[in-house]
């Protein structure tokens, strides 16, 4: 897919090409230089990068961090929050969910969030989604 106003594979004459090949055209250049939108793979490892910082920012703030956020989740200390929970059950889940919590990117997710606990602080394991939701495995420990 190409990001130019006109077409596929059509440019304005005068726009000037990506220095890097990646073949996007633009009049507005990133700050190392590319045009915005570049799909090299250093311009897409910085968005994700600023992406998943602005998350976790989002989330050290909806969840009462005060001072710096850290810069690395794994460095970042429990939070102790106050839950009301609602309690659904059978068919007031829908299947897309409990499809979702099995999914191999889930697991995954959590094992890392169980990994970077502290031994013996008591903290649960959680996942935060976008900074906007935030799901605590409250199953008992294993093993």
């Amino acid at each position: 897919m190409d990001n130019s106003p006109i077409g596929e594979g059509e440019h304005w004459p005068d726009w000037p090409n990506c220095p890097c090949g990646c073949g996007v055209t633009s009049l507005k250049l990133t700050r190392m230089g590319h045009a915005k939108g570049c799909r090299c793979r250093p311009c897409t490892g910085r968005r994700s990068q600023k992406k998943g910082k602005a998350a976790q920012a989002r989330t050290h703030q909806r969840l009462g961090g005060t001072g710096f956020t850290p810069s690395n989740e794994e460095s970042a200390r429990p939070y102790t929050i106050t839950a009301m929970p609602e309690v659904k059950t059978g068919g007031q889940v829908p299947a897309s969910w409990d499809k979702f919590l099995k999914t191999e990117w889930f697991r995954r997710a959590l094992d890392q969030s169980q990994r970077g606990l502290p031994t013996g602080s008591g903290a649960k394991a959680s996942v935060s989604m976008r900074g906007d939701f935030l799901i605590i495995d409250m199953r008992p420990k294993r093993g």
